[in-house]
């Protein structure tokens, strides 16, 4: 798995939290058609204007071409209701949780061996990952 491509897939929640998209490819017209077949084989009576819309949010949203794929699973093997809605869709990302330096001072000494840093193309200072997460995602720690 490639290492995601970091510039603008940075997220910061209400309360100062920062996440990195595990995804770094990029959205293409093949993929939408691909997986948007995918949608209309596994639930044949959505109107056809659901997926005008939804290719529309999901631009709209920054999804790439493997988040999309894995959306499209999830929702079809999690779907409860007779037909998905379009938040089933978009609202699907894999986020890694990044920390600061003042985090982890504040997470106390135990996170130094826990985390890793990372220096992120578009962040001046560095920010801290979880091992299971460099691990899982293919990350490239920092190196002075």
């Amino acid at each position: 798995m490639r290492s995601p491509t970091f510039s603008s897939n940075i997220s910061e929640t209400n309360s100062g939290e920062r996440y990195l998209s595990a995804y770094g490819d990029r959205l293409t017209k093949e993929g939408i058609l691909k997986y948007t077949k995918t949608i209309r084989d596994a639930f044949p009576e959505l109107p056809s204007g659901f997926y005008d819309v939804l290719a529309e949010r999901i631009k709209e949203k920054g999804f790439t071409d493997r988040r999309l794929a894995d959306a499209v699973g999830h929702v079809v093997d999690t779907c409860i209701y007779p037909r998905p809605t379009i938040a089933n869709f978009i609202g699907y990302d894999r986020q890694i949780r990044l920390y600061t330096y003042q985090e982890m001072l504040a997470r106390g000494p135990e996170a130094w061996s826990t985390h890793r840093p990372l220096q992120l193309p578009d962040q001046e200072k560095l920010l801290w990952v979880h091992t299971d997460d460099i691990k899982k995602f293919n990350l490239k720690q920092y190196e002075k």
